[in-house]
């Protein structure tokens, strides 16, 4: 039908989301009797720990639909996958969800709307 590639993503992003959602829950969390308790280099040992979890929790996501152009999905997959990544993972960050990239994305938009404006108008002309 017409929204099998719909069908498609969303079991996909399920998929994804429910190996971020178990990933998480197997983690352990440090009991707050402990944090009060920390000494000062005990707390610089962990001060990576927000490299550990998700930005924002699955429960706060809105699953929003968004149609781009077949070529414009696989040149921004490509970009995620080979320049974001590599970044991200250089700086000791691995298995980000795809919500945390479509919400830097969104924000990314959001700091730049004359130039989200300027793209559309590109589109229109292509």
């Amino acid at each position: 039908m017409g929204f099998d590639d719909l069908e498609d993503a969303a079991a996909e992003q399920d998929a994804d989301e429910s190996d971020d959602v178990t990933e998480t829950e197997s983690k352990s969390m440090p009991e707050t009797t402990q944090t009060n308790h920390r000494s000062e280099a005990q707390a610089t040992e962990t001060s990576d720990d927000w490299k550990q979890h998700p930005a924002f929790p699955y429960d706060d996501a809105s699953q929003e639909a968004i149609y781009p152009r077949s070529e414009t999905w696989d040149d921004f997959e490509d970009t995620l996958d080979f320049e974001v990544k590599r970044e991200l993972r250089d700086a000791g960050l691995r298995d980000i969800p795809k919500r945390e990239y479509h919400e830097a994305l969104l924000k990314l938009a959001m700091e730049q709307p004359e130039r989200l404006a300027e793209l559309v108008k590109d589109g229109r002309k292509e």
